[in-house]
């Protein structure tokens, strides 16, 4: 009787080995689906983020461009002029905005597509393609770091940036003539070298970013 019972224990403990197979196979999928729609909003947000730099360093542009016409103004232009540079900020101020909220979705959907990425590699039973997925992985978690990298060199430089040109507009605003606006005329070249210094930093990032999209990065 009890060699009986155990051999008709046997098929239910196939049945529930065959049941704890197909749970962890299931798992497995879910988790390959959830990378890959993880890595499809990854691609979205990226390009999202490119678009908006774009718009901020076009914004730049014309922002650097009211402000350069200002030292140059006889008395009568003085007040159309400031009004187009502090028009063209308050619009730099906002562009700002959304870069930064589109940078940061970009961090967040980064850091959740990379855990998904490694959670779907533990689940790749071959070897070799489980070690061919962790080094592309590596390669890509790496330029994603030299962005992040290079996103926090142009917000620290942003960041005083920004302030010299709401100095400015402060400055100006506060006493609108041509003796201030000569006062204030080093200061505004000044902002102009740095606007190209930004704008050459900001290029490093659209750059990687185009990296990430064009699918290339090693």
């Amino acid at each position: 009787m009890l060699l009986g019972k155990r051999r008709s224990a046997l098929p239910a403990m196939m049945t529930v080995a065959g049941m704890l197979v197909c749970i962890g196979a299931k798992d497995a999928v879910a988790i390959s689906n959830d990378t890959f729609a993880r890595s499809k909003t990854f691609e979205k947000r990226t390009a999202r983020a490119s678009e908006e730099i774009g718009r901020y360093l076009s914004q730049l542009d014309r922002t650097e461009q009211a402000l350069g016409s200002i030292p140059k103004a006889k008395e009568k232009d003085l007040r159309k002029r400031y009004t187009s540079f502090s028009g063209e900020y308050t619009k730099l101020q906002r562009e700002q905005q959304h870069v930064t909220t589109e940078v940061n979705r970009l961090e967040s959907t980064g850091a959740e597509y990379f855990v998904s990425w490694a959670q779907s590699n533990a689940h790749i039973a071959d070897s070799g393609l489980q070690e061919a997925s962790t080094n592309r992985r590596a390669a890509v978690l790496a330029e994603r770091d030299a962005l992040a990298a290079s996103l926090s060199d142009v917000g620290s430089q942003l960041q005083s940036f920004m302030s010299k040109l709401h100095d400015l507009e402060e400055f100006l605003g506060a006493d609108l003539s041509a003796a201030n606006a000569a006062e204030a005329s080093e200061m505004i070249w000044q902002s102009q070298a740095d606007a190209q210094t930004l704008k050459d930093k900001i290029g490093i990032v659209e750059a990687k970013l185009r990296h990430f999209q064009s699918g290339t990065a090693e």
